[in-house]
């Protein structure tokens, strides 16, 4: 099975997009990609320490699938970095010092032989309607929340 990783996730993030829209909340979703199959993992966590359980535990199973990326999209909160360039910093809510918060929908592609792709969507309340904002991609972004992935150095971006 032949899938464009970058492509596989923006259209995720469409159906991210709607459901945000609709429900005003954002269910935490990971894809494994391995060389036949897409599995698919809605995940839940109700503090820190089973967030950091759940994601260690999908990194258990890309392993032991032997898969080529995992596909993750979340809601997080950044920190605009300002300048006008539209950059953004991640942040948990524990390291927040407050104050220049933005909600966004952060989509992060990695695997063992390909660069990691993030992207990060902001978005605002505005009343009853979900407003997005301007994407804002990066590269090689360290995911804290995947342990040990990927486990070998990157080769080439998501196709």
């Amino acid at each position: 099975m032949l899938i464009s990783l970058r492509e596989y996730a923006l259209k995720a993030l469409e159906t991210a997009k709607e459901d945000l829209r609709r429900d005003k909340y954002l269910i935490p979703v990971a894809f494994i990609v391995t060389e036949g199959e897409v599995f698919d993992f809605n995940l839940q966590f109700e503090d820190a320490e089973q967030k950091r359980s759940v994601y260690r535990e999908l990194v258990g199973i890309a392993r032991e699938k032997r898969a080529h990326a995992i596909i993750t999209m979340s809601d997080a909160k950044v920190t605009d970095r300002g300048g006008g360039g539209g950059g953004y910093s991640v942040y948990t809510p524990s390291s927040s010092e407050g104050g220049g918060e933005i909600e966004c929908i952060y989509v992060t592609v990695s695997g063992p032989s390909i660069q990691t792709w993030s992207l990060c969507l902001p978005y605002e309340r505005v009343g009853a309607k979900i407003v997005f904002g301007e994407a804002n991609e990066t590269f090689n972004d360290l995911l804290n929340l995947l342990p040990g992935w990927p486990n070998e150095e990157a080769r080439c971006g998501p196709s």
